[in-house]
């Protein structure tokens, strides 16, 4: 009964977040782009958002981040305390201040209390959208996390209508003092506030399908920004230098992103061109490119220069293990994948890259070794498909149909396919012990299918 008590508690939590988030995101958006996991952008945000959360009083883990595959300039908060940035604006704008700018900007609609003061009406939450938050719940249960929950609750996104939300001037003008607050107190210049604001200015004049959806979601004035401009000009942190740290992760970030989302022709003829293009951040723009242009020879070559430079950055080496999986050579691509973790042993994602490859890999004694790795990295990060594909094939080969089947089913339910997952969880349901915890994980996924299907 308690057990069950904390299920229903945390589907109530992730409820919410879900229909928070279907107020936050249009139905184009829903239908057309996807959320992304990256061990090392994830890390890079939490790097550069953590001094204003704190500043603005805020745990840092209680402030879930999220990333948009958008190229638009976006960045809205829903949820309470859930935050999410296209990769439009962090590619768009060199300065790392600008991006911690509306980092800061969206936390003072959290602090506001604009989210609650606001009706948020879901104009739809049935059916995959419904059974993925119930997984969600099932698996911040089962994590500890709430964190781990809200990842799960947005692979249902695709099934949820969206509506844009909008602020009012009052709010926007509110949220930006406060941001300059937080970022004083932080010691960052907030003047990367004003970048963004000044990229948008004159775009009242727009029709509404030409402006960008931060301009529609919050609105300017020419007061506003000038009375920015004031509090900025009178802040203590003005002018105050970035933590290198900072400025160093994020410009790796955006070279990344550059090289991952943008025509990889494109990318290559601009750095033939570049000034430098030989620094680290190009060397990884160009290890991305050659990478996607199928070039393994040429993007290894790229990725060696960049470990020669930091012979110890985990992300490096799970690079070279993606280009060496997605080049089948499945053994060479578990021994990078090794060292990435042992060098980054708390990032789950680079620990469920680990497990694919020694499954694809055949090794004498790699299955049962993947199995663990896998069961560890569901574990710590419940919400990712793909990990959950693994530990399915993986408990497969180990001879556990049973489990294997549950974790398909649950990645099934995921992706919105309910009918096979309810399948898949009826077959789970015949192959575990009645009653365990996995047999009533199942049941759960068969019970809500039916409901979807009345």
């Amino acid at each position: 009964m308690r057990a069950l008590a904390r299920l229903f508690s945390a589907i109530a939590l992730t409820i919410a977040l879900a229909a928070a988030l279907a107020a936050a995101l249009t139905a184009q958006a829903a239908s057309a782009r996807t959320f992304i996991r990256d061990a090392e952008i994830e890390h890079t945000l939490r790097l550069m958002s953590a001094p204003v959360f704190e500043a603005a009083g805020l745990a840092p883990d209680s402030v879930r981040l999220f990333i948009l595959l958008d190229p638009s300039l976006n960045a809205f908060v829903s949820g309470g305390r859930t935050m999410v940035l296209n990769t439009g604006l962090l590619q768009q704008f060199s300065r790392a201040e600008t991006v911690i700018g509306v980092i800061a900007h969206e936390t003072g609609h959290i602090t506001g209390g604009h989210l609650a003061r606001r009706a948020q009406a879901v104009e739809s939450l049935t059916g995959p959208a419904l059974l993925a938050t119930v997984l969600a719940g099932a698996a911040a249960v089962a994590a500890g996390s709430p964190q781990a929950g809200a990842a799960v609750a947005l692979g249902g996104q695709s099934a949820i209508q969206r509506s844009l939300l909008a602020y009012s001037r009052a709010e926007e003008a509110a949220a930006d003092q406060a941001a300059v607050g937080y970022m004083s107190r932080a010691g960052i210049d907030p003047a990367g506030m004003l970048d963004i604001l000044r990229t948008f200015k004159g775009q009242e004049v727009f029709q509404s399908r030409r402006l960008d959806p931060y301009a529609l979601s919050h609105p300017l004035s020419s007061e506003r920004i000038s009375l920015l401009e004031n509090r900025v000009a009178a802040s203590g942190a003005s002018g105050a230098p970035l933590d290198p740290g900072i400025a160093y992760w994020f410009g790796r970030m955006r070279a990344k992103l550059d090289g991952f989302t943008e025509r990889p022709e494109r990318v290559l003829a601009r750095l033939d061109l570049a000034a430098d293009p030989d620094s680290e951040a190009n060397l990884y723009r160009r290890a991305v490119a050659l990478h996607r242009m199928a070039d393994a020879a040429g993007a290894l070559a790229a990725i060696d220069r960049l470990l020669k430079i930091l012979p110890g950055d985990p992300y490096y080496w799970e690079l070279r293990g993606q280009v060496l999986f997605e080049s089948a050579r499945p053994a060479e691509a578990a021994a990078a994948y090794r060292r990435a973790v042992a060098l980054a042993p708390d990032e789950p994602l680079i620990a469920g890259y680990l497990g694919r490859a020694l499954l694809a890999s055949n090794l004498p004694g790699s299955e049962a070794e993947a199995l663990a790795i896998l069961k560890r990295a569901a574990r710590d990060d419940p919400g990712d498909a793909g990990i959950l594909r693994d530990l399915a094939q993986a408990y497969a080969r180990a001879g556990d149909d049973g489990a294997a089947a549950l974790h398909t089913a649950q990645r099934l339910a995921l992706g919105g396919e309910t009918a096979e997952a309810a399948r898949m969880a009826r077959r789970a349901m015949d192959l575990l012990p009645r009653g365990s915890p996995g047999w009533l994980r199942a049941e759960d996924i068969a019970t809500l299918a039916d409901i979807n299907a009345r």
